[in-house]
């Protein structure tokens, strides 16, 4: 029977540099960070569990990204435990001190959110479950493929556009009109939380990000004195992975019944073809609270591209 010789405590500044091969690239500077403003926005928790002086697992969470400090929420960021350590429990004991730990910082809730791709899928589901974690839903919906595939599944594009511009369709970049589309999405309070652009404003690409807007005039006649923003499609340049991701699309009803997302994703392929050729990766997604889109990216993305995946969450009350 493998001893319990392992010690797991609060990770400190100075041990980021022994855990970071314990978590994600993208995650590590959260193990090292010391500005006082920037743990407050984040407020990052990490536990590691020690053999010694050798490191066997580590856990690390964050505030859900977007979402405000009050909302006493965090995500649950990456679960590891090294592999001479594996199979005895360690992953349970890391995740239990981390909900532990997390009261003290103001947290109630954590969430987690994976890929049904992740090699240790399974096992990190079956962790989940074992802590009695309720069992993880499919939340998101991602399809990838090379631009020239997405654009051949709009084999009617040019009808499908001409279309949904005599029933008002307008489309701007977000260069063109993205200020005012995040004041609707601030002001009006109508977008839900997952559209909301205001997380991606660093990084949207405001060329190939579109601003979804209805004709202020009668249909068809070309004014745009009076075009209201609808909605927007939004597209972020991922150099580390070689790829053009969209990660929100977001109509308000009622125009949402119009397939006008659609319409939007069919010019944004259109416009990224255009710019870095055929063979550009694209990466775009929907979410549960979309069925209409999901059932749609099914049946007419799913058969032509790389890969598809979705994304799996869960979320826990954590005890004060």
């Amino acid at each position: 029977m493998h001893p319990q010789r392992e010690i797991i405590r609060p990770v400190s500044l100075d041990e980021a540099d022994a855990l970071a091969p314990l978590t994600w690239a993208s995650y590590r500077s959260l193990l090292s960070l010391a500005d006082p403003d920037a743990r407050r926005l984040c407020r990052p928790c990490a536990v590691a569990a020690w053999d010694g002086d050798r490191p066997a697992g580590l856990t690390l969470s964050a505030v859900s990204p977007g979402r405000p400090l009050e909302a006493g929420e965090q995500t649950l960021l990456s679960l590891s435990v090294a592999r001479p350590w594996r199979r005895h429990g360690l992953a349970l004991r890391l995740l239990a001190a981390l909900e532990q730990a997390l009261p003290a910082l103001g947290v109630r809730h954590l969430a987690v959110s994976y890929s049904s791709r992740l090699p240790a899928a399974d096992a990190f589901t079956a962790t989940l479950r074992a802590a009695g974690w309720p069992p993880p839903e499919p939340s998101r919906l991602r399809i990838c493929g090379a631009v020239r595939d997405t654009v051949a599944v709009f084999r009617d594009r040019d009808s499908l556009m001409t279309r949904m511009k005599a029933e008002g369709l307008r489309l701007w970049s977000w260069r063109e009109r993205g200020a005012e589309a995040e004041a609707l999405a601030t002001g009006r309070n109508e977008a839900p939380a997952w559209a909301q652009p205001s997380h991606w404003r660093a990084m949207l690409d405001p060329d190939l990000s579109l601003v979804i807007g209805a004709a202020g005039g009668q249909a068809g006649d070309g004014a745009d004195a009076g075009d209201e923003i609808v909605g927007w499609a939004l597209c972020v340049h991922q150099p580390d992975l070689s790829r053009w991701f969209f990660p929100v699309g977001w109509v308000r009803p009622p125009f949402d019944r119009r397939a006008w997302l659609m319409g939007a994703y069919a010019e944004g392929a259109e416009r990224l073809a255009a710019r870095h050729g055929g063979d550009a990766v694209a990466v775009i997604e929907t979410g549960s609270g979309q069925p209409g889109m999901w059932r749609l990216f099914e049946r007419r993305f799913e058969p032509h591209v790389h890969w598809t995946d979705r994304m799996m969450s869960s979320e826990r009350l954590l005890a004060p």
